[in-house]
């Protein structure tokens, strides 16, 4: 996988960034790419608190409109202070100073553990920059793709809060709709070698655009899967236009239907051999699978059957709305799988994010 030369690793705060740090490492040494750590710190609401909004604040409290802060609802406003201090005397100008020393030492926290990260990569021998951003964490990072012209942005999944919910939480989703450049997503706790990486084809004859996007997640993968001498799963999902209504009414005898899915079958059969000789694969331990359904429910499904390690795969709206949308297959397999996840974008996608922007 050479072709990776800057690539940005995003630290996610409370996250196991361990395995994140690791694939990095291995991939930089074996492309001799450039890697800039980045930590993104989100601007905390009180840092931004203006005197006129505080002056608000202290007027609300001198006339005493009650808010309730509790559940079930036990605050009554007698429990309200009717001054600009709280129970031990502090003023507000004296919390802010509290929230502002607070913020530093958030800074300091997070500011350590980038530099534990660095030196760890640093000693292997990889050039590496850092930097501590504020703001919105996607928005910052294809920020500095597009500034700095990264070609790989590697993230952990931050989803999953109290061990429910989809794997890739709202900044990897952000990412893989709307960054220019390939997303790693790595699961935490991921081991360094890839035992099995599936990658996911969606070929359409005529579709210059999506076959040329299919070539280049299949080079990523083959790249991979030789690196880590793991298992390589290829699948293709297919489906017949239109079955569902030929069945319900659309008056074919069943020889007839059979006919015209063994047709369609034997079609994607025939696309999806033409493509893989243009990958030769006789050095892998490889499965071929053409699975008859839709692609967003037979991926999650082979991925769990075969506890994958890795998809890769791309994301390619037919929607035409370039840069707000991922695919819909992408979407749905997205929000099933628990792996790591490397996803990618068409060429000429264009991102709704502006490297200018506030």
């Amino acid at each position: 996988m050479k072709r990776f030369k800057n690539i940005i690793v995003a630290l996610a705060s409370k996250s196991d960034n361990q395995a994140l740090i690791d694939q990095a490492r291995d991939l930089a040494l074996r492309n001799q790419a450039e890697i800039t750590v980045v930590d993104i710190v989100e601007e905390a609401p009180f840092v931004q608190a203006k005197p006129s909004f505080l002056g608000s604040a202290r007027i609300a409290q001198e006339q005493k409109i009650p808010v309730i802060e509790d559940l079930p609802f036990s605050v009554q406003p007698s429990d309200i202070p009717s001054t600009g201090t709280n129970s031990r005397g502090e003023t507000s100008a004296d919390l802010i100073d509290i929230k502002m020393d607070i913020r530093e030492m958030i800074l300091r926290e997070e500011k350590r553990g980038l530099e534990k990260h660095v030196t760890e990569l640093e000693m292997a021998g990889i050039r590496v920059q850092s930097k501590i951003l504020h703001g919105v964490p996607f928005i910052n990072i294809i920020q500095e793709v597009l500034r700095n012209k990264h070609d790989l942005v590697m993230i952990t999944a931050d989803g999953r809060e109290a061990g429910k919910g989809s794997l890739f939480g709202s900044t990897s989703m952000h990412l893989m709709r709307k960054c220019p450049c390939p997303v790693w997503v790595i699961k935490p706790g991921q081991p360094r070698q890839f035992s099995r990486i599936l990658v996911a084809l969606d070929l359409v004859r005529e579709d210059g655009q999506r076959n040329t996007l299919a070539n280049k997640i299949m080079e990523m993968a083959t790249s991979l899967a030789r690196t880590c001498q793991g298992e390589l799963l290829v699948i293709h999902a297919w489906s017949m236009y239109g079955e569902s209504v030929l069945r319900g009414r659309g008056g074919l005898s069943d020889e007839k239907l059979e006919m015209l899915l063994n047709d369609t079958r034997d079609a994607h059969r025939q696309t999806l051999q033409e493509f893989l000789q243009q990958h030769p694969m006789h050095d892998l331990k490889s499965e071929i699978y053409l699975l008859k359904g839709e692609a967003g429910v037979v991926i999650p499904q082979l991925a769990l059957a075969k506890q994958v390690d890795l998809i890769v795969m791309g994301t390619l709206s037919r929607s035409g709305l370039s840069g707000f949308l991922i695919g819909n297959t992408a979407e749905k397999v997205l929000q099933q799988v628990d792996c790591s996840m490397l996803t990618v974008k068409p060429e000429g996608f264009v991102t709704p994010v502006n490297a200018d922007q506030g």
